[in-house]
């Protein structure tokens, strides 16, 4: 008769549990050392800018970011923002620019002060599920140095959402943990508290209530208990309302192109290969980009097919591992893929524009750290001799890492630097071009613009046409140079085509618009504007030209209900309420323009202001105030004739 198989973790690797973890401090120098390494390893970041990139719509651009009111509050708990549910880690994010501003340097430290701080929950979550001061900081190096974390740390879009949530996570787990060793239910609802958190945060979170199953499996509780299944209900149903939201706003995400542009068999082995693709990059990191691009179709290269061969070895090792009972390594496969299985699902369902990202191994790398560790100590157990050859191998090993995460943090400073280096690794052979580059040279073409160089973002623009002619932000960036030095004509075509691309870009109706008013064709000008106001009524740039061009056109009434309509958005812009002044002016409503330009000028004290507010000064015949405001004016660099000063005198 044959024995009953014990319940222990990793049973044919380990005669006897694991030793209680040594009351010796050397584990937290060692990891005083490795947090001291990550901080070296991610110093480039912080002289890194925002990026053109996401930074602008979710950050500098975000009114519940920038403004966050008790009303854009409350609108970030009840609505999506540009298909984007994370209202705790915009809440956060809006805390930061409260106290720092949009001040990059300052944000970016905050991202990666918040990466050591995750660092040292992967270290005490670890020690804390194993009993093991080698597996935790194993882990935790691993987590902390690796190149790939560089993309969450260094771009925020990414570190404003998956820092907290990770962060939540972490820290719900170190919790759950707790509850497992002194069952007090206290534990339990505050992992409940922070799971909540990590879900408002990003919707990976929601792999947590699953996570929390493999862990009872680690420490051999039975899953089918009804004290197991009544523990992880309030979980599971936290995750079954997010993972609705999730799909809902997948659903409004999901690309209709994409979906048509490659067949069902083509995103299933599009999956199969970013899993395989993430499991190498996390054991060898080469050719990492910020923007991994699919492959084009008909041209799919060979080793893609090859890849559901190497996850079903995978599933292999892990059905192998249950029935050996290798407990550790059925958590860190199960870790790994529960926390990964979102976004390789997103590839099915063609929602994503890219084929992987770093970003989403954030929290995953620790399944694949456990791994290692694992594999470390049963190298060391079966081969002593080794033992010393193995820690120098490793200590060898993540200081690579370090040095990569270094030299990747580099390619991070800027929208330029981060897009050449994706047009440099996405270009495929000498003949074949690549149409999901496009992207790229217009957010490089965009970097060029900013720094001044318009003939090097003309060129950029042009190869993003010429890669993919449907590409239409493109189209409208082409033109928007060529109306930005005056050339009207020859934008309205380019402003057509991207129209024709996407009948919705409220941009493209309002410079078109403005174009058609610089060329005196008013007729063609008010109906274009009248479509971007009604695509978006908030559009601040459609609100002013429209009102200019009812100004020109001797529309006073029309264009103050649009100043007006304007400054009910940015109550703080200090152009357009000067502009208020003029309209006000104009009809002959002097009291109000004079409140107008005076506040202008405490907003912003502008020579052109001052020249404004001494015009109706002298229209009113106070001819003091009006050369007490042309002197101003002057001295601050306003065109203000000699003649006219000349005549208040």
């Amino acid at each position: 008769m044959s024995k009953p198989k014990k319940k222990t973790a990793d049973r044919k690797t380990s005669a006897k549990p694991a030793a209680p973890i040594r009351s010796s401090r050397t584990p937290l120098y060692i990891l005083a050392g490795i947090l001291l390494a990550v901080f070296l390893a991610f110093r480039p970041v912080l002289k890194s800018e925002f990026l053109n990139y996401d930074d602008d719509i979710y950050i500098t651009e975000n009114p519940y970011i920038q403004n966050p009111d008790n009303e854009n509050l409350k609108a970030l708990f009840s609505d999506y923002y540009f298909n984007q549910y994370s209202p705790v880690a915009m809440v956060i994010m809006a805390a930061q620019v409260k106290a720092f501003g949009n001040d990059p340097a300052a944000l970016k430290l905050i991202a990666l002060l918040l990466h050591l701080v995750n660092t040292i929950l992967v270290f005490l979550f670890v020690r804390l599920l194993f009993q093991r001061n080698d597996y935790a900081l194993m882990a935790a190096a691993f987590f902390g140095l690796h190149p790939m974390q560089v993309e969450s740390v260094a771009w925020l879009t990414a570190s404003m959402k998956i820092g907290a949530y990770s962060f939540f996570s972490l820290t719900a787990l170190i919790v759950y943990v707790l509850y497992l060793k002194r069952s007090k239910l206290g534990y339990l609802f505050a992992a409940l508290g922070l799971f909540v958190l990590s879900c408002f945060s990003k919707e990976q979170a929601i792999a947590l209530s699953v996570t929390l199953l493999a862990i009872d499996y680690l420490k051999g509780r039975t899953l089918w208990s009804r004290r197991v299944i009544v523990e992880k209900i309030p979980f599971l149903l936290v995750s079954l309302i997010f993972g609705v939201v999730t799909l809902s706003v997948k659903g409004d995400m999901q690309s209709a192109e994409m979906a048509s542009y490659y067949t069902a068999f083509d995103r299933l082995i599009f999956s199969a290969y970013s899993l395989s693709a993430y499991l190498g990059k996390l054991l060898l990191p080469m050719q990492l980009s910020a923007f991994y691009t699919y492959p084009v179709k008909d041209a799919i290269p060979w080793f893609y097919f090859l890849t559901p061969v190497l996850v079903a070895a995978v599933g292999f090792a892990l059905y192998h591992a249950w029935k050996k009972e290798k407990r550790t390594v059925v958590f860190a496969i199960l870790f790994f893929g529960f926390n990964i299985f979102l976004t390789i699902l997103s590839q099915v369902m063609a929602v994503r524009d890219v084929i992987m990202a770093d970003r989403y191994v954030y929290l995953p790398v620790i399944g694949f750290a456990l791994l290692i560790a694992w594999g470390a100590n049963v190298l060391t157990k079966n081969k002593p001799a080794l033992r010393n050859a193995v820690w120098v191998g490793l200590g060898a090993y993540f200081l690579l890492l370090a040095a990569m995460t270094w030299q990747r943090a580099q390619v991070w400073q800027n929208s330029f630097t981060v897009f050449s280096d994706v047009i440099e690794k996405g270009k495929l052979e000498q003949d074949k071009v690549n149409p999901f580059l496009a992207l790229a040279y217009n957010n490089r073409g965009i970097a060029r613009k900013n720094s001044g160089d318009l003939q090097g973002a003309m060129a950029d623009y042009e190869q993003a046409i010429a890669v993919n002619p449907d590409f239409h932000r493109a189209w409208l960036n082409r033109a928007n140079i060529r109306f930005n030095a005056g050339q009207y004509a020859a934008a309205i075509p380019d402003y057509d085509k991207t129209l024709e691309l996407d009948p919705r870009q409220a941009k493209a109706y309002s410079n078109r618009g403005a174009a058609y008013a610089a060329l005196n064709q008013v007729e063609k000008a008010i109906p274009d504007l009248n479509k971007a106001i009604e695509l978006d009524p908030n559009f601040t740039d459609a609100l002013s030209n429209r009102a200019l061009v009812h100004y020109n056109a001797g529309q006073f009434e029309k264009a103050l209900a649009d100043i007006e309509q304007f400054l009910r958005i940015k109550p703080t812009d200090a152009d357009v309420t000067n502009f208020k002044g003029l309209a006000l002016q104009r009809l002959n409503r002097l009291e109000e323009a004079e409140r107008a330009y005076t506040q202008s000028i405490q907003m912003q004290p502008k020579g052109a202001f001052y020249h404004n507010r001494s015009l109706l000064y002298n229209q009113s015949g106070r001819s003091a105030q009006a050369l007490e405001d042309a002197l101003k004016g002057q001295s601050l660099g306003a065109n203000i004739p000699q003649s006219y000063i000349d005549e208040l005198r």
